[in-house]
């Protein structure tokens, strides 16, 4: 607001001290208006584990187990249709797929 505004101002309204809001006005500009962003999806953190370690996923069935069985019986099927809907690819960002053979073994 320009000097001659703010002598109008005081002339049209003399028992009005605005001059202190007005020089308030003019030293703090307006922020820009924020955009509310979604919330950012995050997986849990789990802060009671007790303990991390390495594990031999092999060690852990014996050699004898039926599961080896499944496992040997799903790998030796033809499981290129379920690879080839696979969308998550090398060299891609985005996260891996769940391998078929996996999960069929664990239907099985």
């Amino acid at each position: 607001m320009s000097n001659q505004a703010l002598a109008t101002t005081l002339e049209m309204f003399p028992e009005a001290n605005c001059r202190e809001q007005i020089s308030a006005q003019e030293a703090a500009p307006l922020a820009p208006p924020r955009l509310e962003l979604p919330k950012p999806r995050l997986k849990p953190v789990e802060r009671k584990q007790l303990l991390m370690r390495t594990v031999d996923v092999e060690q852990l069935v014996g050699e004898d187990h039926p599961v080896r069985a499944i496992w040997e019986f799903v790998g030796r099927l033809d499981l290129s249709a379920y690879y080839r809907d696979i969308e998550a690819v090398q060299g891609v960002a985005g996260r891996s797929a769940w391998d078929p053979q996996l999960l069929i073994s664990l239907w099985v």
